[in-house]
């Protein structure tokens, strides 16, 4: 357990990293996650990912919700995305690696993980149901 003096530390620690201050600062920073675009969700049009679900939940013939269905479908979107995201980065790198282009290879394969736990957990759902 902390002590008291530790807590008071902690507290005065947290009021100096409470993030941006000025408005620039606020604006860039919320611009963080729009940098690449790899963290938004994949689905671009919602109502060919709902036909994508019911179609796949028609062809496991057993009962799968449709929470379920989507979770699914949206893991598969992802890596869909991202894998011809990678193709067109390898096209680049024959033209000439940069260490830029190196970096971004290395965060689509830390995006792809990220895609195939959720494909997994999604998996795991559909057996148990």
């Amino acid at each position: 357990m902390a002590s008291i003096r530790q807590i008071e530390a902690n507290r005065a620690n947290a009021k100096r990293s409470t993030g941006p201050k000025t408005a620039s600062g606020k604006a860039k920073s919320s611009q963080n996650a729009l940098r690449h675009g790899l963290a938004r969700s994949a689905i671009s049009d919602p109502a060919e990912a709902a036909d994508f679900a019911i179609a796949l939940a028609a062809g496991l013939g057993h009962q799968v919700t449709p929470a379920s269905a989507m979770a699914l479908v949206r893991s598969k979107l992802a890596l869909l995305r991202l894998r011809s995201l990678r193709q067109a980065l390898l096209a680049t790198l024959l033209a000439g690696p940069t260490p830029a282009d190196l970096k971004r290879l290395k965060a689509l394969e830390r995006y792809e993980r990220v895609a195939l736990v959720q494909q997994r957990r999604a998996l795991r759902l559909l057996r148990l149901e």
